[in-house]
């Protein structure tokens, strides 16, 4: 019973992340959390938890919490969000979740994930047949938080961008799919995945955003070199391969970060905005609180967060409760690459840290999408990488 409410949860987080259309994820949350409870209740033999697992919840919880307190502790007063941004960080505890049920959801979120390509790629394509359909499309995506259809200008280079939001979680597909298509015994089964990991590639790129094609680009090549026999060989390949990509589309490279394009110029005003707020001792050091409103005078309003996601933690926790933050961002990474050298899920860490990468320039870290795909990498992790430590029993 639990797999497929998990199913329908991750579909809820993919299919509709704005929560505008069913409203079903926090109800879908909750029923998978009862189901646990309950489960744990009849087998308590598999409801001890790793301690490391326990303290890193709490901790990813407690950060945004103390910097809601600290807000109305000196006196904060609306508008503010921080406790409907709070949800989003409580997600995390999908992580423990998963470890208490031992579920391996990765692949269902992989196939869900592979629809999603399937959508991308199939939208695209009916729009480049029949541009008719951007003006039928561009309404009820934006309505749904979902699709978000633009023709980008680049600097002279206009590309059609068919966003799906969730775009970016495609790096989990791609990173799972290419390792089934190097591990797989059956000849057949691995080009079998290794297209279903070239269309999730493919619909990245279709997405259309600066990070999406990037990642596209780079991510694959990443795998390439992790799962080279010789690293040297690999380190060649992937090289070879990346000079081959600039070298053909140089100027359209360049067009991209061009500091003069409407998007890339706002996000350098943003700077000046943060330079000005982060220049306060006590801003710096103890935050402005999650879910504070501010002025932005790059873009001449007031909103609660920006696009600038590492900077944006700063001036919400502070500078040490944003280092606290990024460093517990950063340890399935570590972790997999650093502390447990023979990992078998380092293609899923090296996913997140692309993930990561992607929200330099883009708010999709601390919500359901950014924290699903941590939940489900850090439980697998765990739970396959898991050897006699201290643990927790709840």
């Amino acid at each position: 019973m639990l797999v497929p409410l998990l199913v329908l949860f991750m579909l809820s987080c993919i299919f509709d992340p704005a929560d505008r259309v069913l409203s079903l994820k926090v109800p879908l949350f909750v029923a998978c959390w009862a189901l646990t409870i309950m489960h744990c209740a009849f087998h308590r033999e598999r409801s001890r938890l790793p301690l490391e697992l326990v303290v890193y919840t709490l901790l990813f919880v407690a950060i945004p919490f103390a910097s809601i307190v600290g807000y109305y502790v000196t006196g904060g007063g609306d508008p503010f969000q921080g406790l409907p941004l709070l949800k989003g960080y409580a997600l995390v505890s999908l992580g423990v979740l998963l470890y208490l049920n031992r579920i391996d959801v990765l692949p269902y979120f992989a196939a869900v994930l592979t629809g999603l390509a399937l959508l991308i790629v199939g939208v695209a394509a009916a729009v480049a047949a029949n541009p008719e359909l951007y003006d039928l499309l561009y309404l009820p995506g934006a309505l749904s938080g979902l699709l978000y259809l633009d023709r980008r200008d680049y600097g002279g280079l206009v590309l059609l961008q068919v966003y799906f939001v969730t775009s970016p979680m495609l790096v989990v597909s791609i990173a799972y799919y290419f390792h089934l298509a190097r591990t797989h015994a059956v000849r057949r089964r691995r080009l079998f995945y290794a297209a279903l990991s070239a269309l999730s590639c493919a619909a990245m790129f279709v997405a259309g955003t600066r990070s999406n094609i990037i990642v596209a680009l780079l991510l694959p090549l990443a795998l390439v070199l992790l799962y080279s026999r010789s690293r040297l060989n690999g380190a060649l390949l992937s090289a070879a391969a990346a000079a081959l990509v600039a070298g053909l589309f140089l100027e359209e490279i360049s067009q991209l970060f061009d500091p003069t394009e409407v998007s890339n110029f706002t996000k350098l005003s943003l700077l000046r905005d943060y330079a000005e707020t982060l220049s306060q001792p006590l801003q710096l050091l103890a935050g402005t609180g999650l879910g504070a409103w501010q002025f932005w005078e790059a873009k001449g309003m007031s909103f609660f967060i920006s696009e600038l996601t590492y900077l944006e933690m700063i001036r919400n926790f502070g500078l040490f409760g944003a280092l606290l933050m990024l460093a517990l961002l950063l340890y399935p990474v570590v972790y997999a690459f650093a502390l447990r050298r023979a990992s078998a899920q380092r293609n899923l860490a090296l996913a997140w840290a692309f993930y990561l990468l992607m929200c330099f320039s883009n708010p999709n870290l601390f919500s359901s999408m950014g924290i699903l795909v941590l939940s489900v990498v850090l439980a697998n992790l765990f739970r396959l990488d898991r050897s006699p430590r201290p643990s927790f029993a709840p």
